[in-house]
Parts: structure tokens; C-alpha cells; sequence
């Protein structure tokens, strides 16, 4: 017997939606910034398209998250960092790089290491991944972490309880990646598990510190380090 109560019920639903909203929108967002630049002659692989697609459809995500956030008054406390939360920040980035290394090795390991739609696109145009990496640092990272953490994350812990916030906010995150891979149907699953997992990094950061300065932070560093290591291992392929 279910013992979730509507309002409980609601405030699922009503994030399922945010998040598919966000899927939607920031797809569409992206589509309407391509094509008008593909019509001036620019092609679609070129940094400035690849780069300008994801501001624009991160832009779109900000709003969709913040509209939520007015709407249901979600706390989102952001703050300069203290000594502690430079402390939590340092290990944080480096579980999250350890993580991220070691379930990629155990699902190439299982044979469900997914393909990278970045990484088949780097390899025709490897300076995207510099774009991409600058990017992280003004706008995916503060973004992405503003809405699943800041408001989705916030807005589940006046719900539940720190752990399954946590959890609900990173397989959210995880699942708006599932576009970025490329393969079988569980291969693409497991890579979205994948980014979950690195999420509850990030979801634990932000539950211990109560700043979002520090997830913002810990993700962009780890975004820039993964992609400039991709960059200089496909650069000197």
C-alpha cells in the first residue's frame, strides 16, 4: 500500500515535468538557434554553432528553472566560500573524477560503455571541447546546478528527507544526459546512471554546505578537467 501522501505524490510529478520540460525546451531552443545560423552559411559541426546551441539551450533550462523556482519559493542559498566549504569543494572534485573513472572503466569492464555524441563530434572539431569547457565554467555548471540542485534538490527536501533528495535530484540530472550518449538502449541507461551518480557528488556537497557556490564550483572544475584531457588526448591522436 502506498503510503505517499498527494502532496508527496505532486511534488514528484510536478518534477518529472520540470525536468521534461527542460529536455523539451532546451532542445527547441537549441533547434531555433541552428537553423537561422545554418542559413548564413555556417556549419553545423563549427564551434560557434555547437558552443552557441548549448548556451542557448542552458539559457532556456534557467528560465524553466527559475519559473519553478518563484513559483513554489524554493530556497537557493548561494554565499562566498568559507574554509570548510573550500575543504568539501577539493574532495569533492576529486571523488567525483574517481568516480567517474572507475565506473567508466567497470562498464567498458561490462561492455556498456556508451558512445559519447561530445566526444564523435570532438573528433572532426576538437577545439568544441575548449568551447564547451569555457562554457562550463559561465554557464552549464551555474545552470545545471541551479536547477537540479538549488531547485529540484530544494524543492524535494521540503518533502523528503536529505538522502532521498539526493538521490531524486541526481537520477533527474542523470536523466537529462541520456541525449548525450549514443549506442544500445542499456548501454545509454548506464551512462545516464553514470552522470546520477556523479550528481549525488554534487547533491552531497550542496546538503553539507548549504551553498550552491560550492556544486557550481566542484562541477565546473570537473567539466573542464574531463574535457581538456579529451581534448589533448583526441589532439594528439
Amino acid at each position: 500500500m502506498s503510503t505517499a501522501t498527494p502532496s508527496t505524490s505532486r511534488t514528484v510529478l510536478e518534477l518529472l515535468g520540470l525536468t521534461v520540460g527542460i529536455f523539451v525546451v532546451s532542445i527547441a531552443a537549441g533547434v531555433a538557434f541552428v537553423v537561422p545560423m545554418i542559413a548564413l552559411g555556417y556549419g553545423i559541426e563549427t564551434t560557434l554553432v555547437l558552443v552557441g546551441s548549448t548556451a542557448v539551450g542552458q539559457a532556456a533550462m534557467f528560465g524553466l528553472g527559475y519559473a519553478y523556482h518563484r513559483y513554489r519559493g524554493v530556497s537557493v542559498p548561494v554565499a562566498w566560500l568559507s574554509l570548510s566549504n573550500v575543504g568539501y569543494l577539493v574532495v569533492g572534485v576529486v571523488v567525483a573524477i574517481g568516480l567517474a573513472v572507475g565506473l567508466s572503466v567497470l562498464l567498458a569492464t561490462l561492455d556498456l560503455l556508451p558512445g559519447s555524441v561530445i566526444g564523435e563530434t570532438a573528433i572532426t572539431n576538437p577545439t568544441y571541447l575548449l568551447g564547451l569547457a569555457a562554457l562550463s565554467v559561465v554557464v552549464v555548471a551555474p545552470v545545471e546546478e541551479y536547477v537540479f540542485r538549488g531547485v529540484i534538490q530544494g524543492r524535494l527536501s521540503q518533502r523528503f528527507g536529505p538522502v532521498a533528495s539526493i538521490v531524486g535530484a541526481s537520477l533527474l540530472f542523470g536523466s537529462l544526459h541520456l541525449a548525450n550518449y549514443s549506442g544500445n538502449p542499456v548501454s545509454i541507461v548506464a551512462g545516464a546512471l553514470m552522470i546520477a551518480a556523479i550528481g549525488t557528488v554534487f547533491g552531497t556537497l550542496y546538503e553539507r554546505t548549504g551553498n550552491l557556490a560550492v556544486p557550481v564550483l566542484a562541477h565546473a572544475i570537473y567539466n573542464v578537467i574531463l574535457l581538456v584531457s579529451s581534448y589533448l588526448a583526441v589532439s594528439s591522436v
